[in-house]
């Protein structure tokens, strides 16, 4: 059997920069390459060398297109690496909005810090030329004897579970092998997205465990939540500011506003997307409409478009943006960022936060360090270009949209495996992943281990 090894340099014991090096015998192959994001601390990651040779990596597959698991593709790519980088078409798509943005977010951090630039906007326009788009289900041969598939991972749009077979080869012997990376796993009953898929073989699984301590509120709560924060701002004649995440969360909160709005003709309080990269991304969603499950499937018969309704006006242009402001309330604004690190979302924060009447929702994890965090976290006041503004607005959060499946899910996703699985926890803190480990390991006999900075020897 073909020697293979496992190193993870990144998202072990914490939730980003995803990036695990798989070798089997002499083919390397990298399953995602993201950012790190948090506090400053985690930031400054972005920084250091990979810990690998971009040169001798053969071929890179890439779960889905958040970017703690895509940012650093650009710097793959700048660094020597001319392999071809697998996901699906819709995965791509968004990639590729995503790191047109982030270039210079990067860019503005390294100038403000005097860092230098970790990779410009022509790595990011090298980079695709190293794409290789595959369908869900659809075997793809890296060698003679590795092949991978991906599976629906119900976590975004095109987000995939990717199943690696290592069969037997004439330079080795023994029985073929199965190594399966979950990406991020979604939750089950989300507006848009299909369910996950189940597997049920394999050797060895490398699992995230972003909520394996916790669980999400139930879809009706998270819905009827939603609602009741939209239905307040008419009464209290108020603004709610929904700090979005671009991808996703974004189309699910427009597909359960279009149906509130679609079914409420009287109620007009106008819903401002302030947002160019969910906007853009939107159009994506739109081009892929096959890939959303039974329900918008149905709704899509009633409704041409489930992620417009009226009222809503998607400011692009900054001069709209800025117009926002101009318009007395009740409204209703989403602007990103999604744990309030930057774009327009900071700009309406020291604008509206000071009003006790307003509200502002987050919609699901926010990692410690951030501003999001922190605001969630009782924070009194924040800092806005050298001012500091006063929290007075009530500030809240939904987890309910979180596009990550939570410990229920986690739990029977795991399941599906036969006993002789392997299990390695990835993408978590480590509550959350201890919490994980030892349920699996007390109530369900699991053979599991956390993932450290460390190889880790799958077949000798």
């Amino acid at each position: 059997m073909a020697k293979i090894k496992l190193t993870s340099f990144g998202a072990h014991e914490e939730v980003t920069g995803s990036c695990h090096l798989l070798e089997i015998d002499n083919f390397r192959l990298l399953i995602d390459c993201g950012l790190f994001q948090g506090d400053w601390n985690n930031y400054l990651k972005n920084w250091e060398p990979l810990g690998f040779n971009p040169k001798t990596i053969d071929a890179v597959i890439l779960t889905h297109a958040h970017l703690d698991h895509c940012g650093r593709l650009p710097l793959l790519v700048q660094k020597g690496f001319k392999g071809k980088v697998y996901t699906t078409n819709a995965t791509m798509q968004i990639v590729q909005i995503i790191l047109a943005d982030n270039q210079r977010i990067l860019a503005h951090k390294a100038k403000k810090n005097n860092l230098p630039t970790i990779y410009s906007d022509d790595d990011v326009v090298k980079l695709n030329k190293r794409w290789e788009t595959v369908s869900y289900y659809q075997k793809i041969k890296l060698a003679d004897d590795i092949s991978f598939t991906l599976h629906n991972a119900g976590h975004i749009l095109g987000s995939g579970i990717i199943e690696i077979k290592v069969a037997d080869s004439p330079r080795s012997s023994g029985a073929g092998k199965t190594i399966v990376f979950s990406g991020d796993l979604g939750a089950c009953d989300m507006p848009l997205v299909k369910n996950v898929d189940y597997l049920n073989q394999a050797d060895f699984v490398i699992m995230e465990g972003t909520y394996g301590d916790r669980e999400h509120e139930m879809t009706a709560d998270r819905e009827k939540k939603l609602l009741e924060a939209v239905q307040k701002v008419t009464l209290n004649n108020s603004v709610l500011l929904i700090s979005i995440f671009a991808i996703e969360r974004t189309q699910n909160i427009l597909k359960v506003l279009n149906d509130y709005y679609e079914n409420h003709l009287d109620f007009r309080t106008p819903v401002f997307l302030d947002s160019p990269m969910a906007a853009r991304a939107t159009k994506v969603y739109k081009q892929h409409l096959s890939l959303l499950n039974q329900d918008a499937q149905d709704d899509l018969k009633r409704d041409r478009d489930i992620f417009d309704f009226p009222h809503l006006k998607v400011t692009t242009d900054i001069r709209d943006s800025k117009s926002i402001n101009h318009l007395r309330p009740p409204k209703i604004i989403m602007a990103g960022s999604g744990m309030a690190e930057g774009g327009r979302l900071i700009h309406h924060l020291a604008r509206y936060i000071s009003d006790e009447r307003n509200q502002v929702l987050f919609m699901g994890y926010q990692v410690p360090g951030t501003l999001g965090h922190k605001l969630t976290h009782g924070a009194f006041d924040f800092d806005y270009y050298d001012k500091h503004i006063k929290i007075k607005a009530a500030v809240d959060k939904i987890d309910g949209f979180s596009a990550h499946a939570d410990k229920s899910d986690l739990l029977k996703w795991a399941n599906s495996f036969t006993p002789k699985a392997k299990i390695f926890l990835v993408h978590g803190n480590k509550e959350s992943l201890e919490a994980l480990e030892t349920t699996l390991k007390t109530e369900f006999d699991k053979n599991v281990e956390i993932i450290k900075n460390e190889p880790i020897v799958l077949c000798k």
